[in-house]
């Protein structure tokens, strides 16, 4: 049984794939906090454990930096390195 369907067969099956993952990585890119929300959030809640604003900013700080550090990310240095 062969169907005259223009969106059949393998390349329509592909197409169709790649549009499906298309809309399920901006789905959940927009489910994402930002940056700064997810910053904000992890802050809050470092206080409401530990109590020091100032250190939970430090704390959070070098956790974020830890990651970017492990994804690849760069770092801006404000001085030369010795």
């Amino acid at each position: 049984m062969t169907s005259n369907n223009r969106l059949s067969g393998r390349p329509a099956r592909a197409a169709m794939a790649a549009l499906l993952l298309c809309a399920v990585f901006t789905a959940a890119q927009a489910q994402q906090p930002s940056d700064q929300e997810r910053r904000q959030k992890m802050i809050d809640e470092c206080e409401q454990n530990f109590g020091s604003e100032i250190d939970c900013i430090r704390e959070v700080d070098t956790e974020l930096r830890a990651e970017a550090l492990q994804s690849g990310g760069r770092v801006i240095h404000l001085r030369p390195a010795r």
